[in-house]
């Protein structure tokens, strides 16, 4: 127990430095923070009363979108790409390091990533300090699936060329939610894809509607979807960790 507590403390800080050290990783960590202050100074710095308010939820639900799938498909999907590349995993698996240990370091640092990156997000926007737990709750938990199946896809990919290829399904699925509004149809489907509950609940938080009976759909869609992605990592990790 000692010496597996050992390899995943060493893990987990080879992981962190890579976030921070990673010109690629690092640079996707800021994107998200970015955005949202262009977005607010450039496109809603002139609104006011409602028109700002109603702009200023949609930030809220935005930052959750862009910082679960920018940070889980560059974090986890092409992390693992570059390892593999390098040969860093047949590295620590010679030093008898499992696929495992690996994998739930991978996942652990990609999530506290994404909280920090929601933190830092959530006060550039100007949201009340008040909020910022519940939001940290909700980008958290609702990124775990975007990262389950970053995990399985950056186990598939080859190279990181391929790893950008397969990120590209995890973008579109991931932001969609954004665009619900503006596509015929994706609005009666984009409450139930993988962030779709998580956007929900953002934009609950940000009218003061957190804990009201509009939350049960969004909240049991994110649980759904936490669940599925669990139970389909289980099932595949160990196949793809095998064949790679």
């Amino acid at each position: 127990m000692e010496a597996t507590l050992r390899k995943t403390g060493a893990l987990l800080g080879k992981d962190l430095k890579d976030v921070v050290k990673n010109p690629t990783m690092l640079v996707c960590c800021l994107l998200p923070v970015g955005f949202m202050l262009f977005y607010k100074n450039a496109v809603g710095g002139g609104m006011e009363g409602e028109q700002a308010e109603a702009f200023s939820s949609m930030l809220v639900s935005w930052s959750l979108l862009f910082t679960a799938t920018m940070v889980a498909s560059m974090a986890t999907l092409n992390a693992i790409a570059e390892e593999k590349e390098k040969h860093t995993l047949r590295t620590l698996m010679l030093a008898n390091v499992s696929a495992e240990q690996m994998l739930a370091s991978r996942g652990l640092v990609t999530l506290l990533a994404i909280g920090v990156v929601d933190a830092a997000c959530y006060l550039v926007i100007g949201q009340p300090p008040a909020g910022l737990p519940a939001f940290l709750t909700i980008g958290v938990a609702g990124s775990v699936p975007i990262v389950l199946l970053s995990l399985l896809l950056g186990l598939v990919a080859r190279d990181q060329m391929s790893a950008g290829v397969l990120s590209m399904p995890i973008l579109i699925a991931g932001i969609a939610p954004m665009f619900a509004q503006m596509v015929d149809g994706l609005s009666d489907i984009a409450p139930y894809l993988p962030t779709g509950g998580m956007n929900e609940l953002g934009l609950l938080l940000a009218r003061g509607e957190l804990f009201s009976p509009d939350a049960i759909v969004p909240v049991a869609t994110t649980l759904a979807w936490v669940a599925v992605a669990a139970v389909a990592f289980t099932l595949l990790y160990r196949r793809l960790a095998r064949d790679n």
